[in-house]
């Protein structure tokens, strides 16, 4: 259940890191650029909870 908690807080964070970090290099946020987001925010989510369920398992 934790694994499950901490990735889906690191998915919000990750997203909003990504989606400011774009904004700061002045990248467009068209449909590619929130696709974008959405994937790499994913894979670290999905990275955070792997690892948590290792970890804690």
């Amino acid at each position: 259940m934790l694994n499950f908690v901490l990735s889906t807080l690191t998915f919000f964070i990750a997203s909003l890191y990504l989606k400011r970090r774009m904004s700061d290099m002045d990248l467009p946020m068209g449909m590619t650029g929130k696709l974008l987001v959405f994937s790499l925010a994913l894979a670290i989510s999905y990275f955070v909870g792997f690892v948590a369920d290792k970890l804690l398992a």
